[in-house]
């Protein structure tokens, strides 16, 4: 199994319940990028990889997504808070990159991509899903 390469921590920070550290690493494929990574974990939720041109893309992990959204037990309006102080770390630490890794080079931004309007609204107004009540009485019985 390849593995990320975690090169350099560049910064970190407590936001809500999460640990957020931000990387300087080497993709699978040994392409450097720049990510974001949840309590160190081995993937980033969000990151930026330099294309063949000099431009980068953006890419963020749905699966750690939608986990972060099930864990979450803040209130609607703690998670708008949340996410502004998550979105305010991301944006400081893609000027890093910019600065770091990625000089010379177009970058897509986060405040730029459209996705991370749909992440935004997925993590305010998330609800987990409920079980019907034909299934929780077969679970019962």
């Amino acid at each position: 199994m390849k593995m990320i390469s975690k090169n350099i921590l560049v910064d970190s920070a407590l936001i809500g319940t999460i640990h957020f550290y931000a990387y300087v690493f080497n993709n699978y494929d040994g392409h450097i990028g720049f990510g974001l990574f949840t309590n160190d974990g081995p993937k980033p939720i969000v990151y930026f990889l330099r294309s063949k041109t000099s431009r980068t893309t953006l890419h963020f992990d749905d699966e750690i997504i939608f986990w972060l959204c099930d864990q979450s037990e803040f209130s609607t309006q703690e998670r708008r808070h949340l996410f502004k102080e998550f979105l305010d770390f991301a944006i400081r630490m893609e000027r890093k990159a910019s600065e770091m890794i990625f000089k010379g080079v177009k970058m897509t931004t986060l405040s730029d991509s459209r996705e991370i309007i749909k992440y935004k609204r997925l993590y305010i107004h998330y609800q987990r899903p409920s079980i019907s009540p034909t299934v929780r009485l077969s679970m019962e019985n």
